[in-house]
């Protein structure tokens, strides 16, 4: 290399970073704190997942993201997490044992996300395709020794103050003489929050809501159906929780998840797979248009852990069809998952880390 070749690689080299770091700083929301956050999670998402629906569907809306990284997933006691133990991670930014639900080892609750949002004034919710009371949501907006106390959960879920709780699992919120109900007591919490929130139940009464100061939809008395069948989408519920929550000038924390991505993993089913990995991808569509209209909001999609050791040996892009789908589990495997993140401080969500991480730094970009 001659002696002006070794001078000008260096400049160009230099001249290249400030250009981007000149970029970065242009963009309108580079430096500045989210007002409002909309947390995707698809339950069991891994890579083979996405790559699946894409092949399937064409174009993700996940394309249009500008951050991605990778998260590790393991709990505080097992390299394979369960859905609690992970999604309280997600929640407080710290590991805990499996099936812990937002407490730690010695029976210590640990704040959630949604919690400190509670208390800075912003208006926060929660939305499924599962049972409210199932693992993830619950680690956002409930503390329990075990993921499996759903009727516990269930009335800290009430006295969490979220504004929107969309799902299934209206069997845990009516009393034990009810002949839908799985609760073994006669605590009707249904009582309690028609004292306070609009109540849906069905169709006509998700038609009839409008946008109250706080709404609970519960569609199933367990988990809602498959995506083919549900009376209310995710996507219908992710604009409708998007539509009262985002009234609030404070600001809002939403958390939606695609639940059922990991039950088709752990039923092996490719079929339903990819049909609720593009119907999660859509509700992401749904906060993605909101976020365009609304520059002050960071939009941020992961997965709590992979399901079904998920492996693409064959497919058509032509025919855009899986043709040789394998998989290695029918429960959790310990892969690392994706993270995408786009909007105010999306930056930060890049690389490789932990999922305690993006915990640590959602409470972080809301208390300060």
């Amino acid at each position: 290399m001659c002696k002006m070749q070794k001078i000008i690689r260096p400049i160009i080299c230099i001249s290249h970073f400030f250009l981007l770091v000149a970029f970065l700083s242009c963009r309108p929301y580079a430096s500045s704190k989210p007002q409002n956050v909309i947390f995707f999670i698809g339950d069991g998402m891994g890579v083979s997942h996405i790559t699946a629906a894409k092949t399937v569907k064409g174009t993700l809306n996940l394309e249009s993201f500008h951050v991605m990284g990778l998260l590790t997933t393991h709990c505080e006691d097992r390299f394979i997490t369960d859905s609690g133990a992970s999604a309280t991670a997600l929640a407080t930014g710290n590991k805990t044992y499996y099936h812990g639900i937002s407490m730690s080892a010695s029976g210590v609750p640990m704040k959630t996300v949604l919690e400190y949002a509670e208390e800075k004034g912003m208006s926060t919710g929660l939305v499924v395709t599962s049972r409210i009371t199932h693992a993830t949501p619950a680690a956002f907006a409930a503390h329990a020794r075990d993921r499996h106390l759903q009727s516990d959960i269930a009335e800290d879920l009430i006295r969490s103050g979220a504004e929107v709780l969309f799902g299934g699992g209206l069997a845990y919120f009516l009393p034990n003489s009810d002949e839908r109900s799985r609760r073994s007591d006669e605590k009707n919490l249904l009582e309690v929050l028609e004292r306070r929130v609009y109540i849906a139940l069905n169709r006509n009464d998700f038609d009839a809501m409008g946008t109250p100061p706080a709404a609970v939809g519960l569609f199933a008395e367990s988990h809602l159906p498959p995506a083919d069948e549900r009376i209310v989408s995710l996507s219908e519920m992710t604009q409708k929780a998007l539509d009262i929550l985002s009234v609030n000038p404070a600001g809002f924390f939403l958390m939606v998840e695609g639940s059922q991505i990991d039950f088709a993993g752990e039923e092996n089913d490719n079929d339903y797979l990819i049909r609720e990995t593009i119907d999660f991808d859509e509700a992401v569509g749904v906060g993605l248009s909101f976020a365009s209209e609304n520059p002050n909001t960071l939009v941020i999609v992961t997965a709590d852990h992979e399901t079904g050791g998920y492996a693409l040996n064959d497919g058509s892009i032509e025919n855009r069809v899986i043709t040789e789908p394998r998989f290695t589990s029918i429960d959790h495997t310990g892969s690392m998952v994706p993270i995408f993140a786009i909007g105010p401080k999306d930056q930060l969500f890049g690389g490789i880390h932990d999922n305690t991480y993006v915990g640590k730094t959602l409470i972080e970009l809301i208390v300060e």
